[in-house]
């Protein structure tokens, strides 16, 4: 039987959360419940969520990336990557 053994721990987290990221998966992921998810994101305290239809989802890579730059508010990650900045036509993911 083969085992995955990820190098790192981005490896393991892209094989254990999958690319869109639920309310759950958030929590799990930053070690806080759902309702703290909620509070921070509307606190502008981690990046904007999107809506399909009606489930809130973060895109995984997005998250990482921002973990990776040390959890700045959104105001500040939105400004220090313009990718993820929300226009006019809905959110890029």
């Amino acid at each position: 039987m083969n085992e995955v053994t990820p190098t790192n721990e981005s490896q393991a987290i892209s094989i254990l959360f999958p690319p869109l990221l639920t309310k759950h998966h958030m929590a799990e992921l930053l070690g806080r419940t759902v309702r703290t998810i909620y509070r921070l994101e509307s606190q502008g305290r981690i990046p904007e969520s999107v809506n399909i239809g009606t489930q809130r989802v973060w895109s995984r890579d997005e998250i990482m990336h921002w973990i990776e730059s040390g959890c700045p508010a959104r105001r500040q990650w939105e400004r220090l990557h313009p990718k993820y900045r929300k226009s006019k036509g809905g959110r890029k993911i």
